[in-house]
């Protein structure tokens, strides 16, 4: 692991932390629909002995702006009160591949995080204390429609966290999920992300629970409400 690492993985675990909602993206939702969105969860932490995801709630919402593609934004209130900083995202999904019998949907995003505080501990990588830095994620993601009506979305998803300035650094993302439609408006998701499965956690603190000690595994739980559904 080069020596640069374990600032940046501090940096991302925490950032991502912050923007710890399921991926957005995982299919359209209509031109014209407005989806209210919520999610909880975070990487698994050691908390009095024991491993416990980390309580993260984002809060926001989805626009349809055509067949294929959403805008969405949110904001995230927890990481104020556990990390000292504030985080904020904004970001567009489009469909780039349409479903066709087993051949998944392919959907692609790019959300821009807004972060500010005390990110990282103090380090030439990590940033100071105080100062406000903006992240790049982009996400590809495969989805599999399936149950009564389609209702449901199996899905599987590649990403990464970018750093461009002042230097510019990437790790990469893994997730797992499943979209369970509740009707027509409501949607529930439940996600399973790994954060850097090929760096070494052991110098990071809080311990984060990885396979090999490597990157976070973060569990969420989404949750979609239509307010408006598409034309």
């Amino acid at each position: 692991m080069r020596w640069f690492v374990v600032p940046i993985l501090a940096t991302a675990i925490a950032v991502l932390s912050s923007g710890c909602s399921t991926v957005h993206g995982v299919r359209p939702i209509g031109s014209g629909a407005v989806q209210i969105d919520a999610s909880l969860g975070g990487p698994i932490t050691e908390l009095f002995g024991a491993p416990v995801p980390l309580p993260i709630t984002t809060v926001g919402a989805t626009v349809g702006v055509s067949d294929k593609t959403n805008v969405h934004a949110a904001v995230h209130p927890t990481p104020i009160a556990l990390f000292g900083f504030f985080a904020a995202d904004v970001g567009v999904s489009t469909q780039l591949l349409a479903p066709k019998g087993a051949r998944p949907r392919l959907m692609a995003d790019l959300t821009v995080i807004g972060a500010g505080g005390d990110r990282a501990p103090d380090s030439d990588n990590g940033g100071a204390e105080g100062g406000v830095r903006f992240f790049a994620r982009p996400t590809v993601t495969a989805s599999w429609d399936w149950g009564k009506d389609a209702r449901h979305a199996l899905y599987a998803s590649l990403g990464g966290f970018v750093q461009p300035y002042p230097g510019l650094y990437g790790l990469g993302t893994v997730a797992v999920g499943n979209q369970w439609g509740v009707g027509r408006r409501v949607h529930l998701t439940t996600q399973v992300e790994w954060i850097a499965p090929y760096a070494s956690n052991t110098a990071l603190t809080p311990h984060y629970y990885a396979p090999g000690d490597l990157g976070a595994i973060s569990l969420q739980l989404g949750l979609g409400v239509r307010a408006k559904v598409a034309k």
